[in-house]
């Protein structure tokens, strides 16, 4: 070829597609530099932050996408999991669906593993993401972002797994066997929307314990038994008096060897001393594989009491309520003004002497009104005997209503931000023995009593007569309460001891209670508490809880 047509053919414009290809390794200006690593940079940031939003999201738009697909994946599963428990029961039920022992194990498996499967997926978007040639500027700026991500995700994975291993401390302890050795009245809750479809009716035992400095051992001075139609969440709630007497002993229980005729030694033989008696007084009668005699004994006396197949039971210390009501942020009541205007005594002790009350022994007043009462105010609100003419009776009506508010008032939102708190005081102050696997089915049982209505039996002055009482009558009353279908509440009720349901009367005498508060002395009711079950008494006895309150 010439040295002319060599010329001719680089004139010869390039062909389009070539021309194209070669312009594009023209050098770039500073400017489309800038624009161009903005971009990257700008990339790089919303990527780590799609990951963030959700696990593996990011990855997808890198060259990890098959990593980032499979935590997306996973992600999902676990999130339409749990949209899965909502639907089928609300967030009440779908979290105690994972209190039971293994959903405590998935849940920490599910945030220590998926929290740093979570955090890798950003770190991995960020390293991806990023770009030779970044100034150091953006370099900084996207290490600063993505360490900001990472603990987005890893605070509150930390802390959720924290709660975790609190609540499998806690339940460990509070949560116990039921003692089985003598008999089981428990039921068992099935699964599914409708656990208690073959449970007509569930009988649960609160018990609240007081072992304080000056007492031997523990006493339970508040007994209370809350019996819950399953179907509708009516229930009754039947005050067991702390001073009843001579009662009886079930003949398969080691205790009934030494009372074979009821615990009948006078008035140092009441049913909170039955605790005592079995747990350190007798305790050689009973098997080493029984943890809790006293516990335990208390439970059965209180079926034979009653009537009632006592299914379940709660022991709380007293001065954890107190600490229990503090972490919930409180509970509005009512308080009566009382005998003196002043409210509900806190404290009180009785002169051996004089039989009164010491002068300065009462160190403050629960003062009267409704409002939001803290820990002690709730406490003194509910044990408080000193200066009431009802005594033991009108403590027994105060309790029955701080139970209704405290069923009523209860906010999942608050209980979870107190959590750890409330935790602590349970692991000290709280023994169950509700089966842990259960506690949806408990759950739901909690929140159709607060649909349904409340009420109470009154077993103290005049109804029954605690130093002679009428065990028969006692069960024909609560069979009453059961069977009877409820009155609702009207819309403005009285204060406790003021409604004609109270149980007591302002004639009765006064006599010195264990800690220093005056008790209403029953004996002095012995023809009233005689009456016939659907008299005049029976009503006294059975009335709305909410009214009274």
């Amino acid at each position: 070829m010439t040295n002319s047509a060599h010329e001719a053919l680089r004139r010869q414009p390039p062909p389009r597609g070539r021309g194209r290809r070669e312009s594009r390794t023209e050098p770039l200006t500073r400017s489309d530099m800038r624009g161009r690593r903005s971009q990257e940079v700008r990339r790089a940031l919303r990527l780590t932050a799609l990951s963030t939003l959700f696990p593996g999201l990011g990855l997808v738009f890198t060259r990890r996408h098959r990593f980032g697909f499979l935590l997306l994946t996973g992600a999902a599963l676990v999130a339409l999991g749990l949209a899965y428990l909502v639907a089928n029961g609300g967030v009440i039920t779908a979290a105690t669906r994972l209190l039971t022992r293994n959903g405590l194990i998935a849940l920490l498996g599910l945030f220590m593993v998926g929290g740093i499967l979570w955090v890798f997926g950003i770190m991995l978007t960020a390293r991806e993401t990023a770009r030779r040639g970044w100034s150091t500027g953006a370099r900084w700026l996207q290490r600063f972002f993505t360490l900001a991500m990472c603990l987005v995700v890893a605070v509150p994975a930390a802390r959720a797994t924290q709660y975790v291993i609190i609540t499998q401390d806690t339940f460990g302890s509070i949560f116990q066997d039921r003692f089985n050795g003598r008999g089981d009245n428990a039921v068992n809750p099935g699964s599914g929307a409708d656990a208690w479809k073959d449970v007509p009716r569930v009988n649960i035992l609160l018990l609240g314990s007081d072992a304080g400095l000056d007492r031997k051992g523990v006493r339970t001075d508040s007994m209370m038994v809350a019996s819950i139609d399953t179907r509708t969440g009516d229930s009754v709630l039947i005050s067991i008096p702390r001073n009843l007497q001579n009662v009886p002993i079930p003949a398969d229980n080691p205790l009934h060897q030494v009372w074979p005729d009821g615990f009948n030694c006078g008035t140092d033989c009441i049913m909170d001393a039955v605790w005592q008696q079995a747990a350190s007084d007798h305790a050689d009668l009973f098997g080493s594989d029984e943890k809790y005699p006293g516990w335990n004994t208390t439970r059965e006396v209180i079926g034979e009491v009653t009537g009632l197949p006592i299914n379940y039971s709660v022991v709380i210390n007293l001065q954890g309520f107190q600490q229990l009501v503090d972490a919930m942020g409180g509970v509005t009541m009512t308080v009566p003004d009382g005998p003196t205007g002043k409210g509900i005594a806190i404290g009180g002790s009785i002169d051996e002497r004089t039989q009164r009350i010491k002068p300065g022994s009462i160190t403050g007043y629960v003062k009267p009104g409704r409002y939001k009462l803290n820990g002690r105010e709730a406490l003194w609100y509910s044990r408080s005997r000193a200066e009431d003419p009802h005594g033991d009776n009108g403590r027994m009506k105060r309790q029955q209503c701080m139970v209704n508010a405290l069923v009523s008032q209860t906010n999942p939102v608050q209980m979870v931000a107190k959590f750890p708190d409330i935790m602590s005081v349970a692991k000290e102050n709280i023994l169950l023995d509700v089966p842990q696997n259960d506690l949806s089915a408990f759950a739901d049982l909690v929140n159709l009593m607060k649909k349904g209505h409340m009420r109470s039996v009154h077993l103290g002055s005049p109804v029954i007569n605690t130093g002679k009482p009428d065990f028969d009558k006692i069960r024909s009353l609560i069979q009453q309460a059961i069977t009877e279908p409820p009155t609702p509440a009207p819309s403005s009720g009285a204060t406790p001891g003021a409604s004609d349901g109270a149980t007591g009367s302002d004639e009765s005498t006064a006599s010195p209670s264990d800690d220093g508060s005056t008790s209403s002395d029953d004996e002095t009711s012995s023809d009233e508490s005689t009456s016939d079950t659907n008299g005049p008494s029976s009503k006294k006895a059975i009335e709305s809880t909410a009214a009274s309150c």
